[in-house]
């Protein structure tokens, strides 16, 4: 049974108080000889204090809690490993909780980062909570909350926007200019996200270049390696698409798969471009052209939100939007 606080102070002869000093380096006003007994008690009994019960009384953890989707989702890690690389360095650490794209585990979790008291919570959320009352003027339990969801929420903190519309199109005035007129599209199932400005960059390029949109060159698929290829194998079946843009880098590796077992060509025959431009990207060959996600400016547009928050709960921030990109090389 793991020994408690009280018992230290019996066995040094001293308060619970003045043991909980000591340990939080508030002893100047006691002798040597207390200070030393209290410590060589700690150090025999090998006593570990209750760090979590100690952040709630003293509300500075210098722990901030993170919700994502999915651990191997690219966007939410790729953007994860930039706040804390931003936030380790303002002294801060993470605690990262995975919440399987569902509402009810993410109430779930944002309760239990309060129990340890973290001192603020970035969300990367699917969901709607513009009518859920839990998190009131950017609080959860007072805890200050930061959305990380694409612009789905409102927040009160402001919301870190993404045109993905200019670089969506971008790739696809490329692929038009580079001769196709038939190009696939891979797009999600709105299951868990509902990508709408990439259809849309999708369908106004087509439009523009008075390209027909065949409803058999759409395919909505699970954004998954397994969704990319099921997609593809389908497109490359019913119709002759000579390029597959997809809504999402898993697509495209699962793409990639399904063009090479149906015998074509890569970039000869069939021309597949995805988007986010994570790391993902570089380790296939050929590469993968991706629209590519200002990583290391959102982690660190996220990462300064929630500092600024825990500093200045009540202060209510800007919106911030950043733009994706895209190079064909």
């Amino acid at each position: 049974m793991a020994i408690t606080i009280k018992e230290i102070a019996r066995l040094a002869g001293v308060s619970v108080t003045t043991v909980s000093q000591i340990l939080n380096q508030k002893g100047g006003r006691f002798s040597e000889a207390t200070k030393q007994r209290v410590l060589t008690v700690i150090e025999e009994q090998n006593y570990s204090p209750n760090y979590f019960a100690s952040n709630i009384i003293a509300k500075k953890s210098k722990t901030i809690g993170v919700i994502v989707p999915d651990f191997s989702e690219q966007f939410a890690s790729a953007i994860v490993r930039e706040i804390k690389r931003h936030l380790e360095e303002q002294g801060y650490y993470l605690i990262i909780c995975e919440s399987d794209h569902e509402f009810e585990k993410e109430q779930v979790l944002l309760e239990q980062l309060a129990k340890i008291a973290v001192e603020g919570i970035i969300l990367f959320t699917p969901n709607l909570y513009d009518q859920d009352q839990r998190i009131h003027k950017g609080r959860y339990q007072e805890i200050p909350v930061v959305f990380a969801d694409r612009g789905l929420n409102e927040g009160y903190y402001g919301t870190v926007k993404i045109d993905e519309f200019s670089g969506v199109y971008r790739a696809l005035e490329w692929l038009i200019g580079d001769g196709h007129r038939r190009i696939g599209l891979l797009m999600d199932d709105a299951e868990h996200y509902h990508l709408a400005e990439r259809f849309d960059a999708y369908r106004q390029a087509l439009q523009d270049h008075q390209l027909i949109i065949e409803e058999t060159h759409i395919k909505q698929m699970p954004l998954t390696i397994e969704g990319g290829y099921k997609g593809a194998t389908e497109l490359l079946r019913e119709t002759e698409v000579s390029a597959i843009f997809c809504c999402d880098d898993m697509l495209a590796i699962g793409c990639y798969q399904a063009v090479f077992d149906s015998g074509r060509m890569l970039d000869q025959e069939i021309t597949v471009v995805g988007f986010d431009g994570g790391e993902v990207t570089q380790i296939v060959r050929p590469k993968i052209r991706s629209v590519r996600q200002p990583y290391k400016e959102l982690g660190n547009a996220y990462a300064d939100k929630i500092r600024m928050a825990i500093q200045q709960p009540d202060r209510q921030m800007d919106d911030r939007l950043f733009h994706v990109s895209f190079d064909p090389e």
